[in-house]
């Protein structure tokens, strides 16, 4: 009787697929991916996050860091924004990213995020986020 291996099979495909999101959603170590978020973490190291924005003033596109695997990174200056993609992977070392504003000076969520080959200028994918993250410093003059 073959069937009660298949039934084992089933159950070990199952118990593979409820690993914790953490687990499976974890960058190998020493990957490019782990790499981009360590150098993030050093970026935001000594500074609280803040509760997600839907838009950010953002005139200066050259403060706007795409992180590959990882997200985008906005330097406000005193306040770092983050904004992580839905599917990270879509920022490959390929990719440029392509956004189409809607709010004239501001990044939000609803504008539209292309990804685009740079060696074929095919697009190669959508990047949806969920908003931005503010990273500031803690005021030193609070206890």
């Amino acid at each position: 009787m073959r069937f009660p291996h298949l039934i084992a099979a089933a159950a070990l495909a199952v118990g593979i697929g409820v690993l914790p999101a953490a687990a499976q959603d974890a960058p190998e170590p020493n990957s490019r991916v782990a790499r981009n978020e360590a150098r993030l973490a050093e970026r935001l190291a000594g500074r609280i996050a803040g509760e997600p924005v839907s838009c950010i003033y953002a005139p200066n596109a050259n403060r706007l860091d795409t992180i590959e695997g990882v997200g985008f990174v906005y330097d406000g200056g005193g306040t770092i924004y983050v904004a992580r993609p839905i599917d990270p992977s879509v920022l490959g070392p390929n990719d440029i990213v392509l956004i189409q504003r809607f709010s004239g000076g501001q990044l939000c969520k609803q504008d539209i995020r292309q990804t685009v080959d740079r060696n074929s200028g095919i697009l190669s994918g959508i990047v949806a986020i969920e908003g931005f993250v503010p990273y500031t410093k803690p005021d030193e003059g609070r206890s």
